[in-house]
């Protein structure tokens, strides 16, 4: 089996199905926002971003997830953060080491998600539905075309449920 890549919009269930995904496979499980984390300490990685900018964030971004697929064997299954699609460098390094899946949630879905747990930086506090719809849109054009696989996760559910409904529509990838 091939490393797993996990995309999806921010509050898409990227993290939890990742973890659960690997649980149920026995395999690996890490999120790419850890390993930033690691990387910035004692910075958050909102500060970081603010700190550092765009460009200095995907730098970091891409060399965490480098140093760490150089150094981890065997298959993972690790979750990327909701703006990894915008980060052309660490695409291709990921496209080099594994299947790409997008876990797509409906727009309309997840502002009010994304929302419970703050406006995030990407957002525009003054339009929060038109910036969100800019950043959803742009995201999901390019998730839907670099991904190996694309999953309609649906609206929110019992998690056991869209685990089931996840591990079949990956089919081949998982066995």
């Amino acid at each position: 089996m091939e490393n797993l890549f996990i995309l999806g919009i921010k509050h898409s269930g990227k993290t939890t199905f990742a973890r659960l995904l690997a649980e149920r496979l026995n395999l690996k499980s890490v999120d790419s926002d850890d390993l930033v984390k690691e990387e910035i300490k004692p910075l958050s990685i909102r500060d970081y971003y603010k700190k550092e900018g765009s460009a200095g964030f995907k730098r970091k971004e891409f060399e965490a997830v480098s140093l760490y697929l150089e150094n981890t064997k065997g298959p993972v299954i690790m979750s990327l953060g909701g703006g990894a699609s915008d980060n052309d460098e660490l695409i291709d390094l990921l496209k080099k080491n594994g299947k790409l899946i997008y876990l797509k949630r409906k727009e309309e879905e997840m502002l009010p998600v994304i929302l419970k747990h703050g406006i995030p930086a990407f957002l525009d506090e003054d339009d929060l539905p038109g910036s969100f719809h800019r950043v959803y849109k742009r995201r999901d054009e390019i998730y839907s075309r670099i991904s190996d696989k694309i999953v309609d996760m649906g609206p929110y559910r019992d998690r056991i449920e869209t685990l089931e409904c996840l591990i079949q529509d990956l089919g081949d990838l998982v066995r």
